[in-house]
């Protein structure tokens, strides 16, 4: 039987409230669900249901601020935005969040799609015991949020899996093969064809959760 997801809000350390899905597993690990703009947590959904149900993973997928229900009654809208950098203390509090039932930054991994993907590995590096996170089209530079002065710094036991598609509107094709030049030690890459941006990529791509799901499992 299938749980369905709990709606959940909490506040981030400016005063934002953050509407999440919580998918409450049976194991000791937790994963974070980031979305790409201008999409919702909503669209994790079928990933998020399967780590939760075939592999006991407690998630947690946000609406980021301005998007979704995370609008503060319409004070909040992503479209006025001039850069991304603020969602990191939505990415924070989420994780705080996660605490609550028992994550720790070992036992809890990101999984982000297009800007989402950006702040996974800004919060990796400032989180040294987090071990893995899966970033869906990644850009070098997106909306005031860097990867490739990121991806260097990451420690010994940290991993990224980079995927892509070539036919990216957003040149994350090519971020990636950039990303993983930058730290072929550290990071592994998906590349496929065709395919689309971020979370469209797992629709499109038949295979790519349990290519995913296989990765996370190895690494």
């Amino acid at each position: 039987m299938v749980n369905m997801p709990e709606k959940i809000s909490f506040k981030t350390s400016d005063g934002v409230t953050i509407v999440g899905n919580l998918y409450k597993g049976g194991s000791e690990r937790f994963a974070i669900y980031l979305h790409m703009r201008p999409s919702t947590k909503e669209g994790w959904d079928t990933l998020a249901t399967k780590l939760q149900t075939e592999h006991g993973v407690t998630g947690l997928a946000i609406d980021e601020r301005g998007h979704g229900e995370s609008i503060m009654g319409g004070e909040l809208n992503y479209e006025a935005f001039t850069d991304d950098k603020a969602k990191m203390l939505d990415v924070e509090a989420a994780f705080d969040e996660l605490r609550k039932f028992g994550a720790t930054e070992a036992n809890t991994i990101i999984i982000g799609g297009s800007i989402g993907a950006n702040l996974a590995i800004w919060f990796m590096t400032r989180h040294p015991q987090m071990k893995k996170v899966v970033a869906l089209s990644p850009a070098l530079l997106y909306r005031g949020v860097s990867t490739d002065d990121k991806i260097v710094l990451l420690g010994l036991d940290q991993h990224v899996l980079l995927v892509a598609s070539d036919d990216d509107p957003h040149r994350a094709y090519e971020g990636v093969k950039k990303l993983y030049e930058l730290n072929p030690a550290q990071t592994e890459m998906i590349l496929l064809s065709g395919v689309g941006h971020a979370e469209t990529m797992i629709e499109k791509q038949a295979d790519l959760t349990e290519q995913v799901i296989e990765w996370l499992k190895r690494t």
